[in-house]
């Protein structure tokens, strides 16, 4: 064999032994399928339930089984009722909230939105699970905080419509969760639903309840 073709060999198997520890491109020694890193979160979870305590980086939530789940927060966490945004310190205890979020491999629910319910909402969503309002009741109806009694009228404080003047009469009926009251049992601050029908002006309530909406009637 000559040197000439003693050279080419050499120089063909320096040019592959470069090839084997130089060439391949960086980072491809990492496996394409590996697994997401622990703490990956899947997206789409929701949880909701009724506000039991609020912390600094978390809300303790019960559903409506009654079980207690725990709702992690950070200063990613966005806030909302309806179309605006609010802040962590305004939720309280009571709150009917969904929180959209995503579980970790430690089974810790942080939630990335936190959305507070408003009676109009809530209303909204009984009727719809119910095929009608609540109560089987087909009318018109309204929900808010009674700001005043004064005989048979509540004049009634709504986020939609403002102030509302709610008639009361002998065939009114009153409920609280379930269990029958009267118009004595309400009083100044207590959030109503009630169900009737507008007329000259004001709203003939045929039905009233307050407590817990979320509760079938």
């Amino acid at each position: 064999m000559s040197k000439f073709t003693l050279r080419l060999v050499f120089a063909w198997m320096l040019a592959s032994l470069a090839t084997m520890s130089f060439g391949a491109p960086q980072g491809a020694q990492k496996a394409p399928d590996q697994p997401p890193p622990r703490g990956q979160f899947r997206p789409g979870e929701m949880m909701s339930g009724t506000i039991a305590s609020v912390g600094v980086d978390r809300i303790e939530i019960k559903s409506e089984d009654g079980a207690s789940h725990i709702v992690l927060v950070s200063d990613q966490t966005r806030y909302r009722q309806g179309e605006q945004e609010i802040q962590l310190e305004d939720l309280k205890p009571g709150d009917r909230v969904f929180a959209r979020g995503q579980t970790d491999a430690n089974k810790q629910f942080t939630a990335t939105t936190v959305r507070r319910v408003t009676e109009e909402e809530m209303q909204r969503s009984q009727a719809g699970r119910e095929g009608g309002p609540p109560g089987g009741f087909q009318g018109e109806r309204l929900g808010g905080e009674i700001l005043s009694i004064e005989g048979n009228q509540l004049k009634v404080r709504t986020r939609m419509r403002g102030e509302v003047i709610v008639v009361v009469n002998d065939k009114t009926t009153f409920m609280k969760e379930g269990q029958a009251i009267t118009l004595k049992d309400l009083k100044v601050g207590d959030r109503i639903f009630a169900a009737g029908k507008e007329a000259d002006g004001k709203f003939v309530a045929e039905r009233v309840m307050t407590g817990q909406f979320g509760r079938r009637q």
